[in-house]
């Protein structure tokens, strides 16, 4: 996947379908004064993404187009944002999948710890 680096912090295409998207634009003068609707979440954080479970990640966000309402890619996009900006906080999660049965996500802990690694 050539593009890891590219992506970033970002987990969910959502973040920036939401930044361009003409209909938003002025959203956060409209909703300053606001409070956060009741599970919203404006910052993911990546180790609890890892440390979930992947059915728990599919009904928390099962609102979102996830392919397939599969949580493993949520995870996998959590390993990329991990290994692009991720730290000693979430070295240990990461590590978590790299005897996965997923190969996909194994292969992508691997990435993101050599990535990690890098930055130590």
């Amino acid at each position: 996947m050539p593009y890891r680096e590219q992506v970033d912090a970002q987990v969910y295409g959502c973040d920036i379908c939401q930044d361009v998207c003409p209909w938003n634009r002025g959203v956060e003068k409209r909703r300053s004064g606001d409070s956060l609707p009741e599970g919203a979440e404006p910052h993911v954080s990546l180790r609890d993404w890892l440390e979930a479970d992947a059915s728990e990640l599919e009904e928390r966000y099962d609102r979102l187009f996830v392919p397939r309402n599969d949580g493993r890619w949520l995870k996998r996009n959590a390993l990329v944002a991990a290994g692009n900006v991720g730290g000693d906080a979430e070295r240990a999660a990461v590590c978590l999948y790299l005897d996965d049965e997923d190969p996909m996500l194994r292969e992508h802990a691997e990435w993101a710890l050599g990535r990690l690694e890098e930055r130590a």
